[in-house]
């Protein structure tokens, strides 16, 4: 079975299994620790935190309109199988937001800002990076830093934390307290990295030699057949 030329088997619905559970992750670590403790979230999704609370708009409904005119950019510019994952990507974004709602998780607040922002950096960027491994995105910051990798070699970690930067700014000129809004971008530097380490094999095999709980995988090549290559 194929789907706008894209295979549909069990890798892609494996692929699709991982995304969905990608995106509940990312999303209930917003609705844990970002809402309840008024912390600016990630991305887009923070953008629609921060929507929630200057206007009271509901996030699920801001975050599904801002990413229409994202999609409609990056139509031609994603290849057909990121495409076709992006989509319920996006869909389930608002859809656990709402599911989240309706069985009553709210969250709770922590004495710890610091460990709230820690907490959320690696739920989220767990989230995040499931749904890149998935090679899929959710729209929003993770459909620009797949884009800019793609286009110019810009790696995630460092388009996502640019982003939530900008977010960031908005949230503390309205809403956000100084002390939240650097709990915060402890927070978004955790996330990016730890999307990067998930999501990006190549990248997880270097920072896992850096510290020495992988051996680095040595290449030899040999120009005879009596040659040995070194230990």
């Amino acid at each position: 079975m194929t789907l706008i030329g894209v295979k549909i088997d069990r890798l892609f619905l494996r692929d699709l299994f991982i995304l969905l559970i990608g995106v509940g992750l990312y999303i209930l670590s917003i609705q844990l620790f970002v809402v309840p403790n008024a912390m600016a979230s990630n991305g887009i999704a923070g953008f629609s935190v921060f929507i929630h609370f200057v206007f009271g708009l509901n996030p699920a409904l801001t975050f599904f309109a801002v990413n229409i005119p994202l999609f409609l950019v990056s139509w031609k510019l994603l290849e057909q199988r990121e495409l076709l994952l992006t989509i319920p990507g996006a869909l389930a974004m608002s859809g656990w937001m709402m599911i989240y709602e309706a069985i009553g998780i709210t969250g709770f607040q922590m004495d710890s800002l610091i460990a709230v922002g820690v907490i959320d950096g690696i739920l989220s960027g767990i989230g995040a990076g499931l749904v890149v491994l998935s090679q899929g995105t959710f729209g929003g910051s993770i459909l620009l830093a797949r884009l800019f990798e793609n286009k110019w070699k810009i790696s995630i970690d460092k388009t996502l934390f640019g982003i939530d930067i900008v977010v960031m700014l908005l949230a503390l000129v309205t809403y956000l307290a100084l002390p939240n809004f650097f709990v915060t971008l402890l927070s978004c530097f955790i996330f990016s990295k730890v999307t990067r380490f998930i999501g990006r094999p190549s990248y997880r095999q270097q920072v896992l030699e850096r510290f020495g709980l992988r051996k680095r995988e040595r290449s030899c090549t040999c120009a005879t057949s009596d040659c040995s290559c070194p230990n």
